[in-house]
């Protein structure tokens, strides 16, 4: 049987894991990269495959996570997939051109919150750790994203 006394330690180490988590998502996506920081980024990924890795990861990530896998029930899963491998590739000055909607036409009246971007941004970084994307790159592909949210998430 566990003590109270050390459910309280391990509740407190909880949450400043979680908070560290989400101070270090905060501060990549208040930074927007340069040119020069962005090149080469692309290629890190893996082109197009590595990117198409990463969307078939982070979706299927996204409906495993339980605060926002409902938003994605009625997705067509595949299309969302080529969709963001091809959004991301064109992000990342790769060889792409976005074909879906815009952001705010696309997430209109969704009535998302921030917490729902901010679950998928956490979702996202841990499917780019699983395909061995180095945090650098990471960072500049959830920089390039950051600015999408004011179109996405309703504040309130």
């Amino acid at each position: 049987m566990v003590s109270p006394k050390a459910r309280r330690t391990a509740l407190i180490a909880n949450v400043v894991v979680d908070a560290v988590f989400a101070a270090t998502i905060i501060l990549t996506l208040s930074s927007r990269p340069s040119a020069a920081q962005t090149s080469g980024a692309f290629e890190a990924f893996g082109g197009k495959a590595g990117l198409d890795r990463v969307a078939d990861r982070g979706i299927d990530r996204v409906l495993q996570d339980p605060r926002i896998k409902d938003r994605f029930a009625s997705s067509n899963v595949p299309r969302l997939k080529a969709l963001l491998s091809e959004q991301f590739c064109a992000l990342l000055d790769g060889p792409c051109t976005y074909t879906g909607r815009d952001m705010k036409t696309t997430h209109a009246g969704m009535g998302l919150k921030d917490k729902d971007f901010n679950a998928l941004a956490e979702d996202f970084q841990r499917a780019m750790d699983d395909v061995g994307i180095p945090f650098r790159y990471q960072n500049i592909l959830l920089a390039k994203l950051a600015p999408m949210d004011r179109d996405i998430a309703v504040y309130e």
